[in-house]
This record gives structure tokens, C-alpha cells and sequence, in this order.
């Protein structure tokens, strides 16, 4: 009786799984899954030594900027520091399209500075 109830129950899952996937892959075939609620776009430029950069990570058309922010070197670079983040262009403030940070670097040698901005949909 058991090996008859394990015989039937692998016919079942079986069956499952073969109606779902003829269904599903019916499907595929023009659906597209939702975009992302909120993207991170990134850039890096070097920042020579004794020199000071002022670098914007922007949001692909179609989303605002949400916030953001930067870093300078691999972190705790002595004499290497970020002056200023916020929204860009600073005119619009309800709709910025970007992050920027300023930084300046006397620390002897170049340092990257890397900007992130979170990108929601509009």
C-alpha cells in the first residue's frame, strides 16, 4: 500500500511540474519583469596629489535622484578629504538627475574618488 502511495505521489508532482512549466514558459515569451524601484550608478576618476575634484554620478533618464553619496581612496587616507556631496544641479532641488561630491587630495599621491547616486523611477 505505501509503494503504491509513493508511486501515486510522484505521478502528482510530476504532473505539476510539467503543466506548470508548459504554462510558464508560454509566458516568457513577452513578459518582461518590472525595472528596478531604485538603481545605484557609480564613477571613479583619479585625483592627482595636491588637487582638488569635483565629480557627479548620474541617473539614467527617467529617474531623480534620491540621494547619494562618495569616497576618497580605500578610506582613512591622511591629508584626503570630501568638502562637499549633495544633489545636483543644486537649482533643482525637488528633480536633481545627479550626486556630486567635491574632494581635495594632499596626501601625496593621486587617490581615486568614487561617487554613487541612488536613481528612483519618476
Amino acid at each position: 500500500m505505501a509503494k503504491i502511495f509513493v508511486r501515486l505521489l510522484v505521478v502528482i508532482i510530476s504532473s505539476a511540474f510539467i503543466v506548470t512549466s508548459g504554462v510558464a514558459s508560454a509566458h516568457t515569451e513577452h513578459w518582461q519583469p518590472p525595472a528596478a524601484a531604485i538603481i545605484v550608478q557609480t564613477t571613479t576618476q583619479m585625483i592627482p596629489t595636491n588637487a582638488a575634484a569635483d565629480l557627479a554620478a548620474t541617473c539614467p533618464a527617467g529617474r531623480v535622484a534620491t540621494g547619494g553619496g562618495g569616497a576618497i581612496g580605500a578610506g582613512g587616507i591622511a591629508g584626503a578629504a570630501i568638502t562637499t556631496t549633495g544633489p545636483f544641479p543644486p537649482t533643482t532641488v525637488n528633480n536633481p538627475t545627479a550626486w556630486h561630491v567635491i574632494a581635495a587630495n594632499a596626501s601625496g599621491v593621486a587617490q581615486p574618488l568614487t561617487v554613487w547616486v541612488l536613481c528612483a523611477r519618476t
